[in-house]
C-alpha cells in the first residue's frame, strides 16, 4: 500500500544520496539524480501528509488526531 511506496521512495532517496556524496560522479548524471531526489522529496512530503490525516486514534469514543486534537 501507501506505506510501502514510501518505503521505496526513501531507499531510492538514501540511494541517491549515496551516490551524490561520491566523487566519481559526472555532472549531468548529478543533476538528473538531483532532480528525482526532488520530485521524491515532494512526493514523500505529500504521501506523509496523507498518511498523517489517516491516523486516528480513538481516545473516550472520540475521534482524535495524532496530536490529541478532536476532529
Amino acid at each position: 500500500m501507501a506505506v510501502k511506496k514510501l518505503k521505496a521512495k526513501i531507499n531510492r532517496l538514501e540511494t541517491i544520496a549515496e551516490i551524490l556524496e561520491g566523487e566519481n560522479q559526472e555532472i549531468e548524471a548529478s543533476i538528473k539524480l538531483f532532480e528525482e531526489g526532488m520530485k521524491l522529496i515532494k512526493e514523500c512530503t505529500g504521501d506523509l501528509d496523507t498518511l498523517e490525516g489517516k491516523i486516528l486514534v480513538m481516545v473516550d469514543g472520540e475521534e482524535k488526531d495524532f496530536e490529541g486534537r478532536t476532529i
